[in-house]
């Protein structure tokens, strides 16, 4: 087994066994660092029954398919083959799926089921007014009484509320995790949104991916896990109160391979080794790693470092 698949083992054995000080996690890296890998384990190994996945492409939300469904139909049921679909390979991160009790059904039928909460939360997110109106041609959206077309945004927004309130109605509790939380979404809306959700679904525990600095500055009391070329560092959010603190992790997760000097490197080794001496994870690599460190020309700042990890 290579040391990339030891490190994402390690690393599922953490997030189950309860070993993280949060019940909530945000994953940052690279595209290649291995984070839609790592949901797709953890979804494997957890099994559906108190687990459920809205992966990057799940934020459809077309107001053209909504079909008003009967009471029998509308006695909601948690679905296990859901998650199942959405891990498939010709799904997770392909295809934007809902499959209701094993039927492809258009998540947007449930909309007249949730619409006082969906549009209870579209206020206090965005302080905007929506309807979903019958039409001579079906049904239409208006936002403050402009009959609109909804945006990417928008549409990202409504799904993952329907996809919660769904969660909500029918899971009780349990973990929801979210690929590419912010996806679609503007800056400042990105900053929020993970807060918003852990507010309105107190009973459930989040593992989002984001690209966002604003997310993580604006995120308090949660994990951060940090994965970068094979390896993972465990921080915490609280740490980090500015944009310009995050911006600093992210210039060296984010930035081409080969551009950072040696000396930039050696700080950023030495910076996981002391989270993860701190986080209660050290192991034989790190103990060997830092070995490797202390023989290298160091500079005085590192020197200080690697006595901090030693002592910890």
């Amino acid at each position: 087994m290579t040391s990339y698949q030891n490190m994402l083992n390690e690393l599922i054995k953490i997030v189950q066994g309860d070993k993280l000080s949060y019940d909530s996690t945000i994953v940052i890296g690279n595209n290649s660092s291995g984070k839609s890998e790592l949901l797709k384990k953890l979804l494997t190994k957890a099994g559906s029954e108190s687990w459920y996945l809205i992966d990057s492409v799940n934020r459809g939300f077309c107001v053209e398919q909504i079909f008003k469904m009967d009471e029998e139909a509308l006695k909601l049921q948690f679905s296990e083959k859901i998650v199942e679909h959405r891990l498939s390979e010709e799904n997770y991160n392909q295809k934007d799926t809902f499959y209701y009790m094993g039927v492809p059904t258009p998540i947007e039928n449930f909309y007249f089921e949730f619409a006082d909460e969906i549009k209870r939360m579209i206020y206090q997110f965005l302080n905007v007014e929506l309807e979903i109106r019958q039409s001579e041609v079906g049904y239409k959206a208006y936002l403050d009484e402009a009959e609109v077309s909804l945006s990417s945004g928008y549409q990202a927004l409504l799904r993952i509320f329907m996809e919660m309130e769904y969660v909500k109605r029918t899971m009780k509790k349990g973990v929801v995790v979210i690929d590419e939380i912010d996806e679609f979404l503007f800056a400042y809306n990105s900053g929020r949104i993970f807060e918003f959700l852990r507010q309105e679904y107190q009973q459930f525990s989040f593992i989002v991916t984001t690209h966002s600095a604003d997310l993580i500055a604006g995120t308090k009391e949660a994990n951060i896990i940090l994965l970068s070329e094979g390896t993972y560092e465990l921080l915490d959010a609280g740490d980090f109160n500015s944009i310009s603190q995050v911006y600093n992790i992210f210039n060296s997760l984010f930035q081409e391979h080969g551009l950072i000097d040696e000396r930039e490197q050696t700080d950023t080794r030495l910076r996981r080794l002391l989270n993860n001496k701190a986080a209660g994870i050290w192991n034989e690599e790190n103990q060997k790693e830092l070995m490797e460190i202390k023989s290298m020309n160091l500079t005085k700042v590192q020197k200080v470092l690697v006595r901090q990890i030693e002592e910890w």
